[in-house]
């Protein structure tokens, strides 16, 4: 007997896969913009950073988090239509892991939670695309 995933045809099965994993990273950074906008201690505090002065700039941080997390909405719901959101996403999270890595101390945890999420998502993409049916 098969399960309801296997008796998918391969091309739903990826779009599905890529939603999912698109969806998580989403609510992640949905998640953790809203802490540093309104915890913006508790969050450079969890990294080992100084307290951040002026508050300011973390919370900036955290509403352009917020911001941008919605632009990647078009790509959610139609990932072959809308490709740029998805591509850029991608882009955008590998290219600010450099930037966290080589900031070294507390940024190296960003570099890996950006770096992770956008080779999944890479890793997610690709198939999504090539099994247009």
């Amino acid at each position: 007997m098969t399960g309801f995933a296997e008796s998918l045809p391969l091309s739903n099965r990826a779009i599905k896969r890529y939603r999912l994993v698109l969806g998580l990273s989403i609510l992640l950074n949905i998640v953790v913009g809203i802490i540093i906008l309104i915890w913006p201690d508790q969050f450079t505090g969890l990294l080992g950073q100084p307290e951040p002065f002026p508050k300011t700039w973390p919370r900036h941080w955290g509403a352009q988090l917020l911001a941008i997390t919605l632009l990647y909405l078009p790509g959610l719901w139609q990932p072959r239509e809308h490709t740029w959101p998805n591509w850029l996403g991608i882009g955008i999270r590998l290219s600010f892991s450099a930037f966290f890595i080589m900031q070294g101390d507390g940024f190296v945890p960003m570099g890996i939670y950006d770096g992770v999420s956008g080779l999944a998502l890479l890793a997610t993409y690709i198939p999504a695309l090539r099994s247009r049916g």
